[in-house]
C-alpha cells in the first residue's frame, strides 16, 4: 500500500507518497500545490509542534518541529535559499548519469570517458575527470557543474537515446539560464523548462527520480527573482576556505567551538605591519631664526 507523508517545503506544502517498490517518498508532479507559505505559517505550524511535543519526542507539525532563534533573524522562506552546488551538482546530475549508464553500452561509456579526459579548459577552469562516468558519485561537484553547464551536451551528442539526450539537454538549458540570467525572459524561460522537466521525468526514467530534490527544481526560478542567479548564491565561494577552515578543528567533538576559538586566537596575535608617519611637530629653533 501507499502511505502518506506531509512534508513541508521552503515555499508551500507537498503530499510526499511513500513508495514501497523504490522503497523512498516521492513527490508526484501533479501533487504540487503551489500555495504560497508565509513566516507566519512558519511560525504558527512551530508553535503547534511545540504543543503536541513531549520530552525529548518532538512532534512535527508540516514539517517543522518547534521554534528556533532562526526565526527572529531570517523571514522564511524568502531568505532561504537552494543551493545549487548541492541540489544539481552532487544530487541531480550524478543520479541521471547513473541512469544513463544502465541504458547505453561499455563502448559508449568508455567513448564518453576519453572524450572527458581529453578536454582542455580554459586556464581559469581547472577541472580534470578522473573518474569514470559510471563512478559519477566520486565527482566534485566542480566535475559535474562543468558537465551541465558547457561540456554535457556535445559530449554526449549521439552517445545517448534520442529521448535521454533531448530531456538532458531541456535541463541544462533552464539551469544555464539561471545560472547567469541576463533578464526576466530568461529566468521565465528557465523556469518553464525546469517545469516541463520536473512533469516528464517519471515518463522518461522512472517514478523513483520524483524526489525532494528534484520538486525543489520548480522553485529555483521565484530563486532567482528575489536573489539573483544560482552563480551567485551557491556554495561554490565557499569551497577555498573549507580546507583552511578545517585545519581548525581535530575530532569529531565541539567542531564549531574549536573553529571559533583558534580564530580569535589569530585574530589576537596577528599583528598588522604598520609604517611610522614622518613628522609634523614645528622646529622651534628653525622658526626662531626666520624672525631674526
Amino acid at each position: 500500500c501507499l502511505l502518506l507523508h506531509l512534508i513541508a517545503s521552503y515555499y508551500s506544502v507537498i503530499l510526499g507518497v511513500w513508495n514501497p517498490k523504490y522503497n523512498k517518498v516521492v513527490y508526484p508532479y501533479s501533487k504540487n500545490d503551489y500555495t504560497a507559505r508565509t513566516h507566519e505559517d512558519y511560525l504558527k505550524s512551530a508553535r503547534e509542534a511545540v504543543k503536541k511535543s513531549k520530552g525529548r519526542k518532538q512532534v512535527a507539525t508540516d514539517g517543522i518541529k518547534g521554534l528556533s532563534c532562526l526565526f527572529k533573524i531570517f523571514n522564511y522562506p524568502c531568505q532561504i535559499i537552494f543551493d545549487y552546488m548541492h541540489l544539481v551538482c552532487l544530487c541531480h546530475i550524478p543520479s541521471v548519469i547513473h541512469r544513463w549508464c544502465q541504458r547505453i553500452s561499455k563502448s559508449s561509456i568508455q567513448d564518453v570517458d576519453q572524450r572527458l579526459k581529453q578536454l582542455r579548459t580554459p586556464h581559469n577552469i581547472k577541472v580534470v575527470f578522473l573518474e569514470s562516468i559510471q563512478s559519477v558519485n566520486l565527482w566534485k561537484a566542480k566535475n559535474s557543474r562543468l558537465f551541465v553547464l558547457y561540456v554535457g551536451v556535445p559530449i554526449m551528442t549521439n552517445r545517448l537515446p534520442t529521448l535521454l539526450f533531448s530531456h538532458f539537454i531541456i535541463y541544462s538549458l533552464a539551469i544555464k539560464l539561471l545560472h547567469t540570467p541576463q533578464s526576466e525572459q530568461d529566468i521565465l524561460l528557465g523556469e518553464r523548462l525546469l517545469h516541463y522537466y520536473c512533469r516528464t521525468i517519471a515518463n522518461i526514467y522512472d517514478s523513483s527520480m520524483e524526489i525532494f530534490s528534484l520538486h525543489a527544481h520548480i522553485h529555483l526560478g521565484h530563486q532567482v527573482r528575489l536573489h539573483g542567479g544560482l552563480a551567485h548564491t551557491s556554495a561554490f565561494a565557499f569551497e577555498s576556505a573549507i580546507r583552511y577552515i578545517k585545519k581548525s578543528a581535530h575530532g569529531s567533538i565541539n567542531i564549531a567551538s574549536q573553529i571559533a576559538y583558534w580564530n580569535n586566537l589569530r585574530c589576537t596575535t596577528q599583528l598588522k605591519k604598520f609604517n611610522l608617519a614622518e613628522t609634523s611637530l614645528i622646529d622651534v629653533r628653525e622658526e626662531s631664526k626666520k624672525h631674526w
